[in-house]
């Protein structure tokens, strides 16, 4: 039998979540290629022959260290294998051998430390949302506003620095099997809305943590959800708009959890969404990346084959009205590897944050990712602007031409011809803000890995107005996954994570810039750390920010949420989020790295979640701070 490229580059697509999930981190112990005989090896030997030298004490970004593996409960192990992101691709491994695996990498006995079940605590009521829910506070996808801002305005936030310094830890919802978490809460008629890398989305009540219903995703939930009425509905029907990193999207009824209508981003099966969906008016925006970057790691992988896009669905029924790729060309046959792979390419240009709307231009536009196939596509590490109507690409402004990489490109003994020309892999994670200057001139601003930030002229095809080079940058330098600003400044937190590992006080920090000049008007370095002595432990702040009036929100990496004077960016308010939490749902949960999306604020609460085991200190809880009780 002949397989097409496709299914043969299927057997390695259970790498895919190797550098994002916990699941994939497991499963590129077992899913490499692993020859007849290997089924014969203990866990030790599957372990110390594959991944050894990915799980050392210095790994590769965003890779777990072994010993915060081992600091894990064999059952997150085992539900990687088993349910996680990659448990179709171990189908032919017995649930004996899974176990086994899960007990040597943990090194404890399953049930030995095994979480209780999850017990949602349900809403004795659970009324409809109200029909006005969207004119009462309430936060709704991921930059609040079709120009992905973050700033949530005092009628929505109702929190001043008053009440802040009266935040109290009202209640915490563990999330089942997680190390990592990182999707931030929408809050729409006093219900809450949130996803879980464990597969799964919950509708719960805003200021109790019960639970209205609880739906089974796909893939793991990283994006962020919209919550609307369904176009066209009379009363109106809310319905929540999401997405998991198995590139699929839904559209869920924000009443009772049913499954609306769903549709797959791509074929290609290591497609996967973190960008939130963008609805507006009646369509919905779906931007798809994927993890090929890894895939192409290994010598027997036809790398590679994806390529970004971003469509348009009827909010109603999810029929695509149009889809387009952002590296225009088709893929096609390269050159081969020295084991004789077929390569290919161009590929890459996946778009990780959620889309922004020009409604006054037509426009909608997205930044983009690193390419995988030498030479990079001109759409790679760019910014891109595409009609709202046809999704026709209006213009192009690339930033950092040449930026081809993959996880070949960090791996020694990977094939020689996958390290040739690798780029410095410093592509866009967060979404482009669009903002009108105080002189009336409107700029897209565009934040990217390698530290510098760009403003952009959508007047004129993109052209560069000004750059500010804020960091050094790097793997998970820069900015990475969000930034927030007013009419007057942009606040910027800094990563620079894996760039500082010998010194990790030296990473972090936040920038204000001038929109109009481009200008830093005042620098918050970081504080001093106070958990060197755990491993992730680090003063990067890859969170994204938020910002309501006269406060600014943004978590580190050494599990601190604070709160800033957007003024001169000193700091007004701060929780350790390092502890233990007994949960409305039960599940034992702890804080750890803050990384991802950030807080959410509304009505005087503010929301998010800690967690972060990818080259930081695992969590699984999201937090929820009001007013005192009885307030």
């Amino acid at each position: 039998m002949v397989l097409s490229r496709q299914e043969k580059n299927r057997s390695y697509a259970a790498v895919q979540g190797y550098v994002f999930t916990l699941a994939a981190v497991v499963l590129s112990l077992v899913l490499t290629s692993v020859p007849a005989q290997a089924a014969e090896e203990t866990p030790s030997e599957v372990f110390n022959r594959i991944c050894a030298d990915c799980h050392n004490s210095t790994p590769p970004p965003r890779a777990m260290r072994s010993e915060q593996l081992r600091a894990l409960a064999p059952e997150k192990i085992f539900f990687a294998l088993d349910k996680g992101l990659m448990a179709m691709y171990v189908m032919s491994m017995s649930q004996e051998r899974k176990k086994a695996l899960a007990e040597f990498i943990t090194g404890k006995t399953l049930g030995s430390t095994a979480e209780a079940p999850e017990e949602l605590q349900r809403c004795a009521k659970s009324e409809p949302l109200p029909a006005d829910a969207l004119d009462k506070p309430h936060w709704s996808g991921w930059g609040i506003d079709l120009e992905n801002t973050r700033f949530q305005p005092a009628a929505q936030a109702k929190l001043d620095r008053a009440a802040l310094g009266k935040l109290q830890l009202r209640w915490s919802f563990g999330f089942h099997n997680a190390a990592t978490v990182g999707t931030q809460p929408a809050v729409v008629g006093g219900r809450l809305f949130i996803g879980s890398t464990s597969n799964a989305i919950y509708a719960l009540d805003a200021q109790t943590g019960c639970a209205h219903w609880k739906f089974d995703t796909r893939g793991g939930v990283r994006a962020t959800m919209s919550v609307v009425p369904l176009p066209g509905s009379t009363p109106p029907r809310y319905t929540v708009y999401a997405a998991d990193r198995k590139g699929w999207a839904y559209a869920l009824d924000a009443n009772t959890g049913e499954k609306i209508w769903e549709y797959r981003a791509d074929d290609h099966p290591d497609t996967a969404i973190s960008a939130a969906p963008v609805v507006h008016k009646d369509r919905v925006y779906i931007a798809a990346a994927s993890f090929e970057e890894v895939s192409g790691s290994f010598p027997e992988y036809e790398c590679c084959s994806f390529r970004g896009s971003i469509a348009a669905l009827d909010a109603a029924t999810g029929k695509r009205l149009w889809k387009t790729y952002t590296i225009p060309e088709e893929v096609k046959p390269t050159k081969k590897n020295t084991k004789g792979t077929q390569l290919y390419g161009p590929a890459g240009a996946g778009v990780w944050s959620a889309p922004t709307i020009d409604e006054k231009r037509g426009l909608v536009y997205v930044t983009t990712g690193d390419g995988y196939s030498p030479p990079a596509a001109p759409t790679t590490d760019a910014i891109l602007a595409f009609d709202l109507a046809t999704g026709a690409l209006r213009w192009t402004r690339q930033t950092t031409p040449n930026d081809a990489f993959t996880l070949a490109c960090l791996t020694p003994s990977a094939d020689p011809v996958s390290r040739e020309k690798c780029g410095p892999d410093i592509d866009y994670g967060s979404s482009a803000i669009l903002r009108k200057g105080p002189n009336g001139r409107s700029l897209l601003l565009a934040g990217q890995k390698s530290g510098v930030m760009y403003a952009l002229d959508p007047d004129k095809n993109g052209e560069i107005v000004w750059e500010q080079r804020l960091s050094p940058g790097g793997l998970l330098g820069g900015i990475e996954w969000g930034f927030t600003a007013d009419d007057q400044l942009a606040y910027v937190p800094i990563s620079d994570v894996f760039e500082t590992t010998g010194d990790p006080q030296k990473a972090g920090g936040i920038r204000a810039v001038n929109i109009a000049s481009g200008k830093v008007v005042w620098k918050a370095e970081s504080p001093t750390l106070d958990c060197l002595d755990k491993a992730g432990c680090s003063a990067g702040q890859p969170q994204a920010a938020t910002l309501i009036p006269g406060i600014l929100f943004a978590g580190s990496m050494d599990g601190y949420m604070r709160a800033y004077d957007p003024k001169d960016g000193k700091i007004l308010w701060k929780y350790d989020t390092k502890q233990n939490y007994d949960t409305v749902n039960k599940i034992p949960a702890n804080g750890g790295s803050l990384n991802g999306a950030g807080a959410t604020v509304v009505d005087g609460w503010v929301y998010f979640t800690s967690g972060y085991g990818f080259n930081g200190m695992p969590g699984n809880v999201m937090l929820a701070f009001g007013p005192p009780q009885g307030k």
